[in-house]
């Protein structure tokens, strides 16, 4: 349905109605469900190593499980994280509480070497006694067991679009080894079979249609990943092929990893001898091609990561002393290297989180070390290393995710731990920040109530509407427009209340942020409360003696950044202090929540009326990036996911935009026409969904669209008035949460089915700007609190 123009005194009456409200708020397919998952080796098909996510700034023990001893890298899926362990036991243990979840046993003997893989719904895993077996990822079930070689496997699995892939390894010395291609069931799709030492730590990549990966004789293979035909093969001494071959190649113990026709791999002749590798492959026909360079690092069996035209890999043998080492891409060349008290026979894991990469791996010997290095150009500069507190043997990875690094020990026969770091307060459970966290991604990786049943409903405590709550430490900090109202998370009790100067009650509200056991918000001033009284800690006023209106908080690394809306001004002020470290003005209202991604702080402009700006800034000194002129206003706030900005300008005369734009330069990557709105986009598993509408004025629709594309997945109908411009939704375990308008109450919460845009459950009260946490819903409506949380219901 075409949508109605208001009339001149109809858009007169909107004005009114708006400038008294001023109401403007704020994985291609490498086997990823969840963005933030590490399920293979170097987590993607590719080896690559590389994170988005963030790592520990100042770790410290979450926890630790006590299981037998490891030698491989962890994998992790949705929740859990899975470990293989000496005796062929298979562990699946909580992400976040490091409780076990089920553990199998599998025949093994002493080592396992082989590093688990993850289909999302199956675990595989092949131990050192020859067998491969698949299980349910949830429960552990049993799904079969397959006994394949006496020659045991020694390298890790991939598992590539149905099929698993992995080599027999370097029992009986050289002869007839196999090169085995699976369909997940466990029936075997081919095989390559060559006289070989065999193939321990050699895994293969994806390249293509191909798949390649090393024999420890220092050869290798390109195969067709779909019928096993060998498309080349290629010794490294050979120098009729290789322009840069070495003769004293040595042996190849290490996967390989593929990037931009290109494979990386190392190689070791004896402890103080070995070479890194780029060799050119054509991933169309599957031929390795004479373009590349060898490079004389040392011993190394460690995988190669590349990243921002720089190679990394550790170097150094079991007793010898090692380091991390960074290569050009292009030529070869050491740029540095980190010296380390022992071997770095471990892969790296990146984290491209940051301005400069973040670069984490083990060193090889009893009591080793946990190491987190930046690349900060022509050095490497440590930022912390820990020493685990058992004196186990640190020889496998480290899996990155969600803000966490996860690795395992071997002791004796019989033990070994399991560690997760993070930082000192990265244990809290909760939605700490508008729309759940600085990126804005707006979604939470907790499981989502399937019912429409109230945990509790607060009492009419005054919640403002257009406003989310914050969830932390098991309590709900809620904006109820003159004071803030901290509530009890089971039960709705309230805590405690802390008053303020409000900025009037046109505004539709700041949702408050937590950090390090205290709790921040704009209003006259930034304000800093002890999160377990409401005490104030510090407050800082605004130098323009402006209010800040809508915006909220956004914290990371130590800094929080508010904003003053008709002040003109974003500030960057200590988390602790409260001391201005940095102000950025911009040209009209400075209304979002800043959006914080890899040093970068977006945020957004607007004038009545004239369009406005998106900016991008430095987020250690406020330095100007890049900014963007739009047509329509960017009222709201951006969210930022795999070096995208999405973010929706509002028109006042007609359809809004929802645009994607790059995180580098701020360029236009595509455009979508929405129903007017401020609302926060949800981007999660390769979808954004938005909601729009003014009620009475425009339709209420809630979107999903296609992440990397723009194209529209589908849309709720304009007659359910699902959806507010207001609303930022929320995602979890499937479920898409939104909110319906009663022009500036809210009346109505809805869960829809993500995937279609159905409506699962609804509830009559309720829909202000969702946030998710332990298993429960929070929405504001009437101002009340609603809870809702089927397993709290259980209990």
């Amino acid at each position: 349905m075409a949508e109605q123009k208001p009339s001149k005194n109809t858009r007169a009456f909107i004005t009114i109605i708006i400038s008294s409200l001023i109401a403007f708020n704020s994985l291609i397919a490498f086997n990823i469900t969840n963005a933030s998952d590490w399920p293979l080796f170097k987590k993607d098909v590719l080896n690559s190593g590389i994170s988005s996510d963030r790592v520990p700034s100042t770790p410290v023990i979450l926890w630790s499980a006590d299981i037998q001893r490891m030698e491989t890298t962890p994998i992790i899926s949705s929740d859990l994280v899975y470990a293989l362990t000496g005796n062929g036991s298979v562990w699946a243990i909580d992400k976040e509480t490091g409780k076990s979840r089920w553990l199998s046993q599998l025949e093994g003997w002493v080592y396992q070497m082989s590093t688990l893989a993850s289909s999302g719904e199956k675990i595989f895993a092949a131990t050192d006694s020859g067998l491969l077996a698949a299980y349910d990822a949830l429960t552990g079930r049993v799904l079969w067991v397959r006994s394949l070689t006496d020659k045991r496997f020694e390298a890790p699995i991939n598992y590539i679009d149905g099929r698993l892939y992995l080599g027999e390894g370097s029992a009986y010395g050289s002869g007839k080894k196999r090169f085995f291609c699976l369909y997940e069931n466990g029936t075997e799709c081919w095989n390559v079979s060559r006289n070989t030492k065999g193939y321990q730590w050699c895994g293969a990549a994806q390249a293509g249609s191909y798949l390649v990966f090393g024999q420890n004789d220092g050869v290798l293979l390109s195969v067709n990943r779909h019928s096993g035909e060998v498309a080349d093969e290629l010794s490294l001494i050979n120098s009729s092929r290789l322009s840069f071959s070495q003769d004293r190649a040595g042996r190849v113990r290490a996967s390989v990893a593929f990037n931009d026709s290109y494979v990386y791999v190392t190689s070791e002749f004896s402890a103080k001898e070995g070479f890194a590798w780029k060799i050119g492959l054509d991933p169309n026909t599957g031929k390795f091609e004479d373009r590349g360079w060898s490079s004389p690092v040392g011993f190394s069996t460690s995988t190669p990561s590349v990243c921002n035209n720089r190679v990394y890999m550790g170097v150094g043998e079991h007793g010898h002393p090692g380091a991390l080492v960074c290569l050009n891409d292009s030529s070869g060349d050491l740029i540095w290297s980190y010296p380390v008290e022992a071997g770095v026979k471990s892969s790296p894991s990146v984290s491209t989180a940051y301005e400069k990469p973040r670069i984490l791996f083990t060193t090889a010997k009893v009591d080793g070390y946990v190491y987190c290095i930046e690349d900060s150009g022509e050095k490497a500069v440590l930022l912390w290393r820990l020493d685990p507190p058992d004196p186990g043997y640190l020889l496998g990875g480290i899996s990155i995710s969600d803000g966490r690094i996860y690795f395992g020990t071997e002791g004796d026969q019989h033990y070994g731990k399991l560690y997760c770091l993070g930082d000192e307060y990265d244990d809290v459970e909760g939605w700490t920040q508008f729309h759940s966290n600085p990126q804005h991604h707006g979604y939470s990786s907790t499981k989502a109530p399937r019912s429409n049943k109230t945990a509790w409903i607060s009492e009419d405590i005054g919640a403002q509407p257009g406003s989310s709550v914050t969830v932390a430490e098991g309590s709900v900090f809620v904006n109820c427009v003159h004071n803030l109202t901290c509530l009890d998370q089971k039960s709705g009790e309230v805590l405690w209340t802390s008053p303020f100067n409000a900025s009037g009650d046109y505004a539709f509200g700041f949702t408050p942020v937590y950090s390090r056991g205290r709790v921040f918000f704009t209003s006259d001033k930034t304000y800093c409360l002890n999160a377990q009284d409401g005490s104030e800690v510090w407050s800082f006023s605004l130098p323009t003696d402006k209010f800040a209106i809508d915006g909220s908080p956004a914290i990371v690394d130590g800094k929080a950044i508010v904003s003053d809306w008709d002040g003109h001004h974003y500030y960057c002020l200590d988390e602790v202090t409260g001391e201005e470290l940095w102000n950025f003005t911009v040209e009209g209202n400075a209304q979002s929540t800043p959006a914080i991604d890899q040093g970068r702080v977006v945020f957004g402009s607007w004038e009545w009326g004239l369009g406005g700006k998106v900016y991008c800034v430095d987020l250690r000194d406020g330095s100007e990036i890049w900014n963007m002129t739009t047509k329509n206003s960017p009222c709201g706030s951006a969210t930022i996911e795999n070096k995208t900005v999405y973010m929706a300008t509002y028109n006042f005369e007609g359809d809004g935009d929802l645009l994607a734009m790059t995180l580098d330069s701020g360029s236009v990557q595509w455009m979508a026409q929405v129903s007017p709105t401020d609302s926060t986009p949800v981007v999660v598993d390769g979808r954004v969904y938005l909601c729009g509408g003014c009620d009475g004025f425009s339709e209420l629709v809630t979107y999903c669209f296609d992440a990397n594309s723009g194209e529209l997945i589908w849309s709720t109908s304009p007659k359910e008035s699902i959806g507010d411009w207001r609303c930022s939704p929320a995602f979890a375990d499937g479920l898409l949460f939104v909110g319906r308008p009663n022009f500036i109450e809210f009346r109505g919460t809805f869960a829809l089915n993500a995937t279609s845009g159905e409506v699962v459950w609804s509830y009559p009260e309720g829909g202000s700007s969702p946030s998710l946490a332990g298993g429960m819903l929070f929405t504001i409506g009437g101002g009340r609190v609603y809870a809702f949380g089927d397993d709290l219901l259980e209990e």
